[in-house]
């Protein structure tokens, strides 16, 4: 059996755990988003983001990672002309514990994993000299929160338990879909909260595929590829790779929220497009959508909302909540 061939094997036996894990707590009497868990030993990780036009949900996201134990933030902004940088600006001042880099990405183009691989390097450059140099680099996106789902008293130790396994090299984690939407009719669209546990949003009832967001260790040259969902050097992770969702975390994912947010982030997401020299078959999600945008307006982003909505909802088949 070829590298190639044993690698597909351990990623497919990884995703069906997860895969089994998760429907397993999402159906039991164990399942709860909760804000509450603490972290201690992420103190010296680095947590990366590049964003663009999410002030809505930056702010929370900031404020959750930080109460799961961040201190190190890595923020890249894409030109955002939405208050981001205002957001930064707030939290900069009601977290003083936390260390904040925060720089104005000018090139608009889509190059996702160049910038976050420059990002990366600079974090561990940066602090190698600290007191305490980073020992992960953990990568989300501003509407990605790593998030306890588990009711119990150990889910900090659990988690604390993989970051300090010195055979862990990377950290796997799997995104569960979720929705700013009442759970029962008549449906409605919701807002974020103070916090997740604050928030009414729906949660899909199982794990329809898996798509997978990853921490690296440092000191080993791990590096990420495009969406950070795995890394360039596959070989050095066979038998080091830790499924968080064995102990209760997932990463809540809220892609649509609004139809203004849904065309905001079409727009920018073709822009971004557009400047590259990316080939066609790159950027798939964007093309796709964008062209059912050409063709049908606001009727379309109002289906893409709807299908979101649908796919999060209790049985994925009520009637979606109106669009707006």
């Amino acid at each position: 059996m070829n590298t190639y061939a044993g690698l597909v094997t351990v990623l497919n036996s990884l995703n069906q755990r997860a895969h089994t894990a998760f429907d397993t707590l999402r159906q039991g009497p164990d399942w709860q988003v909760r804000s509450d868990v603490t972290i201690p030993a992420l103190r010296h990780a680095a947590l990366l983001l590049l964003v663009k036009d999410e002030a809505e949900c930056l702010g929370l996201n900031l404020r959750h990672h930080y109460r799961l134990g961040f201190r190190r933030f890595f923020i890249l902004d894409n030109n955002s002309t939405d208050g981001t940088d205002q957001v930064i600006a707030h939290f900069r001042k009601d977290a003083p514990q936390a260390d904040i880099f925060y720089a104005l990405d000018y090139q608009k183009a889509y190059y996702q994993a160049a910038k976050m691989q420059a990002l990366h390097q600079f974090a561990e450059t940066y602090l190698r000299h600290d007191a305490n140099p980073p020992d992960w680099i953990f990568f989300v996106d501003a509407d990605e929160f790593i998030t306890c789902c588990q009711r119990g008293q150990n889910a900090a130790e659990d988690f604390t338990r993989m970051v300090t396994d010195p055979e862990a090299r990377l950290l796997m984690f799997h995104w569960a879909q979720a929705a700013l939407v009442t759970s029962a009719p008549p449906y409605r669209l919701t807002s974020f909260g103070a916090s997740l546990a604050e928030t009414e949003c729906v949660v899909w009832p199982a794990m329809r595929e898996e798509v997978t967001k990853v921490a690296v260790r440092t000191g080993f040259g791990l590096t990420t590829g495009q969406g950070n969902h795995f890394v360039e050097q596959p070989a050095l992770v066979e038998g080091h790779t830790r499924l968080m969702m064995d102990v209760g975390f997932c990463m809540l994912h809220f892609p649509y929220r609004s139809m203004p947010q849904v065309e905001r982030k079409l727009l920018n997401g073709m822009d971004a497009l557009r400047a590259s020299h990316l080939p066609p078959e790159m950027g798939q999600h964007w093309r796709v959508q964008y062209e059912q945008y050409q063709q049908g307006g606001q009727e379309a982003l109002r289906r893409i909302l709807a299908q979101h909505l649908a796919l999060c909802l209790t049985t994925g088949q009520e009637q979606a909540p109106e669009s707006r």
